[in-house]
């Protein structure tokens, strides 16, 4: 009960294996988000927890030896190269870069908002 007090905007919530798994529901990601946390890594996630997460536009990655990270670790992603940057050990983790079409849903905030622009851009053609 007391996580969303020690989160800080712009966090990135790392996890374990089959992370997120319990709820059908959206309301794990979105809680998640709402928080501030800007991205979840873990060792798997899942299936609906990940699904829910590309439809709210949660980024996230899957790292194999997610032991490698520490509590407190400054960490950066890029989620269309599949990258991990951990500032405070100097390292880089390479992760399986997802589909470019679920790239964008994520980049798009969600879903909802990726079918808007979508719309939008075939309307204006």
């Amino acid at each position: 009960p007391e996580f969303h007090e020690t989160v800080e905007a712009g966090d990135i919530l790392v996890g374990g294996k089959n992370f997120g798994c319990g709820s059908s529901r959206e309301h794990a990601p979105l809680a998640i988000k709402g928080c501030g946390v800007s991205a979840v890594i873990a060792k798997s996630f899942a299936a609906i927890f990940f699904r829910n997460a590309i439809n709210i536009g949660l980024p996230f990655l899957e790292l194999e030896d997610i032991s490698q990270i520490k509590q407190g670790d400054e960490l950066e992603i890029d989620l269309s190269g599949g990258l991990i940057k951990n500032i405070t050990q100097n390292k880089v983790y390479q992760t399986q870069v997802f589909p470019g079409f679920l790239q964008e849903i994520v980049e798009s905030k969600g879903l909802i908002n990726w079918v808007k622009h979508r719309n939008i851009k075939k309307q204006t053609r």
